[in-house]
């Protein structure tokens, strides 16, 4: 195993703390649960991206480069995240986003969409048919100008982000062992497909015995998500020199809580962040994190675990998607009927 001897940049705020949630786990009555949270990274906001932002952009420093392109999502944190990263790094960054239509611009500067026009991204919004097209082409032309672009796919998912979760395994590790306790299970929200590889890359390599549990935030077939996952694992394997056999059982996606596609909102999402808030203070982002929560959740109500099990919930960040999303947010507190499912900023809106 080779991967502690790469490049890292130290721009995120570790060891995470792990806390345990007293009054979420009398709620629902089922195991003791517990939150990492990693959205106490410090970087912008916090958030999982920035461990892998540690490792990617300490890459895109060795190679000489001066310019980062990368892209997701028109309310996404990776983008928040990677923008911090960049410009406390001292470089530049163009951004390619996912909307509605090209050149689309919300009426309110919003959520993570307002901090990436504030720390000075170049910003080009696309259809997604047209994304990986203008992500090309923009490379191709900051190459023409001189610039040296280092290209970073959606989320860091690539065996030099995916290694920075192989980190945080071994880091839980020791937090856990500190404590005087084990993890039967670590629930998070996979998207990209790094975090989710990086998890069980280090389950696997590190002999944890802890069950890693992915639920997915896009409306994908399950086996689909499992193929992005594993694709990651194989290929970190390669880089690292990581010794172990990945087994279909080692990939576990639940995509029933994604309500209907990437950004939708849902009764049982908004449960999960209101449900959070209420009992512990702790604020999810209605995503990412409340697809996950949603899905414990439910696998508690269905009595997946015993009530002498630690489960671990990795709290991933992106809080600040909360705002884009008030209005439906306060329909459900009043109870209400929700004003609307599909974001007018999701590309599925027009």
């Amino acid at each position: 195993m080779k991967f502690s001897n790469f490049p890292r940049a130290n721009i995120a705020a570790l060891p995470t703390p792990i806390q345990y949630l007293p009054n979420l786990t009398k709620k629902l009555g089922g195991p003791k649960i517990w939150v990492k949270r990693d959205d106490l990274t410090g970087l912008a906001f916090g958030g999982n991206k920035a461990r892998k932002l540690e490792y990617i952009m300490a890459e895109a420093l060795e190679q000489k480069a001066d310019t980062i392109v990368t892209g997701a999502g028109y309310h996404s944190n990776w983008c928040t995240q990677t923008v911090a990263a960049a410009k406390k790094l001292g470089l530049d960054i163009y951004l390619v986003k996912s909307a509605p239509h090209e050149d689309y611009e919300s009426k309110d500067w919003d959520g993570n969409h307002l901090l990436h026009h504030l720390m000075g991204a170049h910003i080009k919004t696309v259809r997604p048919e047209k994304f990986m097209e203008t992500m090309e082409t923009t490379m191709e032309q900051l190459k023409k100008q001189g610039k040296k672009p280092y290209y970073v796919p959606v989320g860091g998912s690539d065996p030099t982000g995916a290694s920075a979760y192989m980190n945080a395994v071994l880091e839980t590790t020791y937090q856990a062992n500190n404590m005087g306790i084990h993890f039967k299970s670590l629930i998070h929200a996979t998207g990209s497909g790094g975090t989710q590889a990086g998890l069980v890359m280090g389950a696997k390599a590190f002999n944890t015995g802890m069950q890693i549990v992915g639920a997915a935030v896009g409306y994908t077939p399950k086996e689909e998500q499992m193929e992005k996952v594993r694709q990651i694992v194989l290929d970190s394997q390669k880089k690292y020199d990581l010794d172990f056999t990945l087994r279909d059982e080692d990939l576990i996606v639940y995509n029933e809580y994604v309500g209907g596609g990437y950004g939708y909102m849902s009764e049982a999402k908004l449960e999960a962040v209101k449900m959070l808030a209420e009992t512990e203070g702790l604020l999810i982002d209605p995503v990412y994190t409340a697809t996950a929560m949603a899905c414990l959740i439910d696998l508690v109500r269905k009595d997946t675990w015993k009530k002498t099990d630690n489960i671990l919930f990795l709290h991933t960040g992106g809080a600040v998607a909360l705002f884009p999303y008030k209005e439906a947010i306060k329909a459900y507190v009043k109870g209400e009927k929700l004003p609307w499912t599909i974001p007018e900023w999701n590309p599925a809106a027009e």
